[in-house]
């Protein structure tokens, strides 16, 4: 299983038990912990040891009662209607029957636990073996939950003391094949069944003494290693009871089965099963739970599936054949209904194409919760997965859902330095809604860029701010205030740096602000990130260009240097002639409407850059504007929904058209097309065709190499060559997204911290 994927499920608090294992506060752990060596303090003490003269408050029974305590605590936190259902039964039975009755009538012990001189060779008990057969016949019937799931003492106090270490259940396949080795001690068992039919010998009494010593030492010894390996290993690996009903499980009517088609592939069954079972595999391959062997009934994979794919069998589908046991079923609810996607709403096309103003309306806050209440949680998150930040997107969609747009924000905020900005101009199509599993089904990806971008811009609005760490007096110089450098500057900053920032424009952003448009990017939010980040007392040298000198001065008098001077140059022409490349065309988008207006534009490319190019021409009054590239439309970089917006305003375009030559003045420009030549008129040609480094020659001065490329050579942690600077973005990666950026100059920061 590849360890680079993230299996992150939600956070949760101790007083929120949903279906996802969550990550329990140490106070917690430590709690639970300390309450089941109180229990098995008082199991040796009444059993094996007698250290105390058999106290009220510290005997056999203190485990149970550490279990009816906590299991009071799971049944009232408990959300869920069949777990908490499941976990009254289990608690019930444990206190009456292991506890209670055991307590009030002693000649009933169920309980192992025996004075070494006196070990136990029954002869055919009839009630002990009645009750053995029935239990049997119940697990054939029911399945393995009859007893793992409702009436085991190991199962209860793993499912209330244990709950906190759901999380580390091990899901590698090693820990998949290792399930098979609780088979030898089922093979022990089957012996101590044989061995205890004859008469006591001195080698049977070791053969029983020893296997009861090895269950009591793996029994309690597993849960001290629980926040390692899970709450579940001995009944995973170790079990020989559990390895009984497992058997059973196979041949009985016990099954869980899948329906392919409504799976919709969000893994969550395998997640939240704390056997390791991998229900997704078996269930896509086979249509069915081939691990029974494994499966205690607990019914949480069923109860996950937000589709209701997973069914569960037994002997009432066998007499009742419309019967169906899916989550909606156990859960006494309506089939779910998901509300379907729903775009943001642009202002219309004629009218927005003669302003520079932002297309977007900002949505209403409950459609901005609705739609943030598709998200399912999935067991392998892919939009987590696809971003390159691994933003925490569920966990702060669930905080959207409910209104904490603050909680929400900063839950964003712990990963991603500018989430306003990412969710109006990342990818999301090719990255975290592309991942998303909902894409998959007809309602569509959940709108993660519409929602960042409002929870953010909701949150800043009422006056969040991000924790700061207390000075620690050292002084970080960031040169560049693009992404990178201000993520590289916000992450120091947070940790308690004094950092200052120097850049040769005079607003922060770099291509942020230069490169993009204000259709698409509003620069308030750029001014109000500056006021944010002054606050948190960053300091800006704004229209300050770094050259040799100040740079060597900077080095002298600071811990480290940033370099994020970004990728700015763009890629030339093959072919030559009096272009405008898109970078000078957008940095000085007033200064061109003069060659503009009443013209006809071709603009050559195909990613956002080029749609930015095209829709800027056509608020300048262009008569035509043509974007033109060289490969088929679906290979276009630009997002569907910036080619669209395009369309709408009327830019027109060619595909599969390689640019051979044009005249000087431009008046047409000569295509080579899979079919013939085409010439085609024009006054203004822009190519957006992407971007390339240029070193600065005297940055080897200081000691910094560069690849062939012109992109600055840096270690895993952001640093150069030179152990005093740093450097990351599109000067260390090439031209790339925004998000990479931030996750360039993050690294970087967290490469500056371990100095």
């Amino acid at each position: 299983m590849n360890s680079k994927i993230i299996r992150q499920p939600r956070t949760m608090n101790a007083m929120q038990q949903g279906l996802m294992p969550g990550r329990y506060s140490i106070t917690i752990q430590i709690l639970s912990m300390s309450a089941f060596t109180l229990a098995f303090i008082g199991w040796l003490n009444g059993t094996w040891l007698f250290w105390f003269d058999n106290p009220v408050w510290l005997n056999r029974y203190t485990e149970y009662l550490v279990i009816l305590g906590f299991g009071i605590w799971r049944i009232i936190a408990e959300e869920n209607y069949y777990t908490r259902k499941r976990l009254i039964i289990l608690v019930f039975m444990i206190t009456i029957f292991w506890w209670m009755i055991p307590w009030l009538y002693r000649i009933y012990e169920p309980y192992i636990g025996f004075p070494r001189t006196q070990p136990i060779f029954p002869s055919l008990h009839i009630p002990g073996t009645l009750t053995f057969f029935l239990v049997l016949g119940l697990v054939f019937l029911f399945g393995r939950r009859i007893i793992c799931g409702f009436n085991c003492p190991c199962v209860a106090i793993r499912e209330t003391v244990g709950f906190s270490f759901r999380n580390k259940t091990p899901r590698s396949d090693l820990a998949w094949k290792l399930r098979h080795f609780k088979w030898l001690f089922f093979s022990y068992y089957v012996g101590i069944m044989i061995v205890t039919q004859f008469p006591p010998s001195p080698w049977s009494i070791s053969f029983v003494t020893g296997f009861y010593a090895i269950i009591a030492v793996t029994y309690f010894g597993t849960f001290f290693l629980a926040p390692i390996i899970g709450n579940r290993s001995y009944c995973r690996y170790l079990c020989p009871y559990g390895a009984t009903f497992g058997v059973l499980n196979h041949i009985g009517y016990y099954g869980i089965e899948m329906d392919r088609d409504k799976c919709n592939d969000c893994q969550r069954c395998e997640q939240v099963c704390d056997m390791g079972i991998p229900i997704w595999r078996q269930g896509k391959k086979a249509g069915r739970v081939t691990g029974l062997a494994d499966c205690m009934g607990c019914a949480r994979c069923v109860l996950s599936c937000p589709t209701d794919a997973l069914e569960i069998k037994d002997i009432r589908n066998y007499l009742q054949k419309s019967l169906v046991q899916n989550g909606s079923y156990l859960l006494k609810r309506k089939p779910i209904v998901i509300p379907i996607r729903v775009e943001s709403v642009n202002r219309l096309a004629s009218i927005r194409k003669n302003d520079w103003s932002e297309i977007t309306i900002t949505p209403e806050l409950a459609k901005i919760q609705q739609q943030a209440s598709r998200c399912i949680d999935c067991g392998l998150p892919g939009c987590i997965n696809a971003c390159p930040l691994h933003n925490r997107i569920p966990e702060w969609l669930e905080q959207v859902a409910l209104g904490n747009f603050k909680q929400a924000a900063t839950i964003a905020h712990s990963t991603n330095n500018f989430p306003e900005i990412c969710g109006s101009l990342c990818p999301q199509h090719r990255l975290c809604e592309g991942s998303c599993t909902r894409a998959r089904e007809p309602g569509g990806a959940v709108t993660i860029g519409t929602i960042e971008r409002f929870l953010a811009n909701i949150a800043l609005e009422s006056g969040w701010m991000p924790k700061l760490q207390p000075n620690n007096h050292k002084n970080i110089a960031i040169i560049g205030a693009g992404p990178a450098g201000l993520a590289c500057a916000d992450e120091l900053n947070k940790a308690g740096y004094n950092v200052t920032i120097f850049d040769k424009n005079s607003m922060i952003g770099g291509l942020l602000a230069t490169g993009v448009p204000t259709f698409k990017l509003d620069r308030n939010i750029l001014k109000r990130r500056h006021r944010i980040l002054e606050q948190q007392g960053i300091v800006f040298q704004l229209n300050t260009k770094v050259d040799k000198y100040l740079l060597d001065k900077l080095i002298t008098n600071n811990d480290a240097i940033f370099l994020g001077t970004g990728s700015q140059h763009s890629r030339k022409l093959a072919i030559s002639g009096d272009y405008i490349s898109a970078i000078e065309y957008l940095a000085k988008t007033n200064e061109f409407s003069s060659e503009i207006t009443g013209k006809k534009v071709l603009v050559l490319g195909g990613g956002d850059t080029a749609m930015d190019c095209a829709r800027s021409a056509i608020r300048q009054q262009a008569k035509q504007v043509t974007i033109v590239y060289r490969g088929k439309k679906q290979s276009m970089r630009a997002s569907p929904k910036e080619i669209q917006a395009a369309i709408d305003e009327g830019v027109q375009f060619l595909f599969e058209h390689n640019p051979l030559q044009s005249d000087q003045p431009i008046t047409r420009m000569i295509f080579n097309t899979p079919t013939t030549l085409q010439t085609i008129p024009c006054d203004t040609i822009i190519y957006a065709i992407g971007q390339v480094n240029k070193f600065a020659t005297w940055l080897a001065d200081f000691g910094i190499t560069t690849a062939e490329n012109g992109s600055i050579k840096i270690d895993e942690n952001g640093k150069t060559a030179n152990p005093k600077i740093y450097a990351g973005g599109d000067n260390t990666n090439g031209s790339d997204l925004i998000v990479t950026a931030i996750a360039a100059g993050r690294k970087a920061a967290h490469g500056i911290l371990l100095i």
